[in-house]
């Protein structure tokens, strides 16, 4: 593998500005990567998802998944370095999206190409997708639709720990109605935001479910807004808010919202004013290649079992580079809400960098963990 090449492969995705929706320069540049590396298929769906191929025996695959777009950059100024300036600098790579995860897919395909090399029995697929900062998993599941691995890596930050689960994510909208009246006579109305409280004092006292893997299944409000905004002199007769909920394994849209229904049923049998609803929310943009994207936001949590193939198949590829490996799961949601949450597809992660570097100012990852984690991901190809 020709290491210097991996590194100034990774500067040049950092040098492109690649914010959800906007990641078609850095797709055109892996599509020459992977074909200047003698990939043998390599194609892009109509989300603009890169999906490149390294053939085996066709009895089995495995699929290296990362994905293209960045968060922004809100604060450039508070940087010490150009946020996308890809500069080298103290043995490590720095600027947005270098560990979370353009460093991480750069080598995903170094070191899926080295299968052109080597022996190997199973196909190899590196897939580098659109819109999981904003869409977790559903850019992901237009490849899947398509192409159905036996095992799935994704090059998340985990310190070059084998991560085998994630907590999941969803978003959930309460609004809670009243009935407009001006603020000088407030008792001909019925004010949405007083209906709003006692139904968040309610929902804040939820029991939460408990994984001895992931942890809690954190609940939390977000943000609040009554409407009309501003109401100025006006009793409001909506009032919305957002709860984040943070998923465990094993959860369902139903499971989950559930609990908060009840609360809006028993609310409603002891006030005759009182009237609400929940639901998940939703979101829909375009990509960049104009196709439409979006979901309800309920991104499900998930863990492999310790006993699965690919943990065995990952340990081997670790002894072998003379590695001892380290399990974990991940604190964030991950395109794996997809492939092993939604899909049951065995599913673990393996990253540079820490996770605590994702999205932070002068984000960075160091060189040999870049270089060290394509030998790991070739070597997991080979062994899979």
């Amino acid at each position: 593998m020709n290491k210097e090449k991996l590194i100034g492969f990774c500067q040049n995705l950092i040098r492109l500005k690649s914010l959800s929706g906007d990641e078609g320069a850095v797709a055109e540049l892996i599509i020459q990567e992977m074909n200047d590396l003698g990939y043998d298929e390599v194609q892009r769906d109509s989300y603009g998802n890169v999906i490149g191929k390294i053939n085996g025996n066709g009895k089995k695959s495995i699929m290296f998944e990362g994905h293209m777009d960045v968060v922004g950059v809100p604060t450039p100024d508070d940087w010490t370095v150009h946020p996308f300036g890809g500069e080298l600098k103290d043995g490590r790579i720095w600027g947005r999206g270098t560990a979370d995860m353009k460093c991480a897919l750069a080598a995903m395909i170094y070191g899926a190409a080295e299968m052109k090399l080597k022996d190997h029995e199973a196909d190899v697929y590196v897939a580098a997708v659109v819109f999981e900062e904003i869409f977790e998993g559903v850019g992901f599941g237009k490849v899947l639709d398509k192409i159905k691995p036996d095992a799935v890596v994704l090059g998340e930050a985990s310190e070059l720990a084998i991560c085998v689960g994630q907590k999941g994510r969803a978003e959930i909208e309460l609004e809670a109605y009243g009935v407009n009246a001006h603020s000088a006579t407030p008792d001909r109305g019925v004010n949405a935001i007083y209906n709003m409280l006692p139904l968040l004092e309610k929902v804040k006292s939820l029991p939460v479910p408990l994984s001895e893997d992931l942890g809690e299944g954190i609940l939390v409000t977000t943000d609040i807004i009554s409407s009309p905004y501003p109401g100025s002199s006006v009793i409001p007769d909506k009032c919305k808010a957002t709860l984040d909920r943070r998923l465990i394994e094993g959860e369902t849209v139903e499971s989950v919202l559930a609990p908060i229904k009840k609360c809006i049923e028993e609310i409603s049998k002891n006030d005759q004013n009182f009237r609400a609803s929940v639901r998940l929310a939703e979101e829909y943009r375009k990509c960049y290649t104009g196709e439409e994207i979006g979901s309800e936001r309920f991104y499900p949590g998930w863990k492999l079992s310790g006993d699965a193939p690919l943990i065995s198949k990952s340990k081997e590829a670790y002894k072998s580079l003379g590695l001892i490996p380290r399990f974990t799961t991940y604190p964030f949601c991950t395109d794996g809400s997809e492939s092993a949450g939604r899909r049951g597809i065995p599913t673990i992660g393996i990253g540079p960098s820490k996770t605590t570097m994702a999205h932070v100012v002068d984000e960075n990852v160091d060189i040999g963990e870049i270089e060290l984690v394509a030998d790991i991901y070739a070597e997991l190809a080979s062994v899979f």
